[in-house]
């Protein structure tokens, strides 16, 4: 069976997550190539749409377009699903020192992480990426593909470089 571009659009809508192409293509019953030409004018069709083919270490999903973001951000009831401050805080701290492990996010935030941490394995963020090799063997936690989901990644490459601190002027 031969499937259109609309039906992947279905497919990727309805799923409302991320699929490899080999993935889609034996969910549509079609070939990995099919899925590629597919992907290629699915993606033609929604230039200009409020939704886009996002990327993310190879998994293609359907979201709403990257200039949409501010915009319905401002406008958007808030959701359970939101992250709080303090986990934000502790997953860029995940997300730019990975692996890390938890101890390590308490010492830089200065407060004991233990919810925060779990918050954001049960939010699929974050996930067990080894051990540390010292004492107790303490998990190394590691952003996870919902995260590069969810900030719309397509890898690690593509965080924003951290601004450097700015050595305080010396009074005179």
């Amino acid at each position: 069976m031969v499937a259109n571009w609309r039906e992947l659009e279905g497919f990727l809508f309805a799923s409302g997550r991320s699929y490899s192409e080999d993935a889609i293509a034996r969910h549509l019953r079609t070939s990995t190539l099919e899925v590629r030409v597919l992907l290629e004018e699915l993606a033609a069709h929604l230039e200009g749409h409020g939704v886009a083919l996002s990327w993310h270490d190879g998994d293609v999903s359907l979201t709403t377009s990257p200039d949409l973001g501010t915009y319905l951000a401002d406008r958007l009831p808030a959701t359970a699903g939101e992250i709080s401050a303090a986990a934000l805080e502790a997953l860029a701290l995940i997300a730019y020192r990975q692996p890390t492990t938890r101890a390590e996010i308490d010492e830089v935030r200065g407060v004991r992480s233990e919810r925060t941490v779990q918050t954001l394995l049960e939010l699929g963020l974050i996930e067990v990426v080894g051990r540390s090799q010292g004492v107790g063997r303490a998990p190394l936690y590691g952003t996870s593909a919902e995260f590069l989901r969810r900030f719309n990644l397509a890898s690690l490459a593509d965080l924003p470089e951290l601004a450097q601190a700015q050595p305080e002027e010396e009074a005179l």
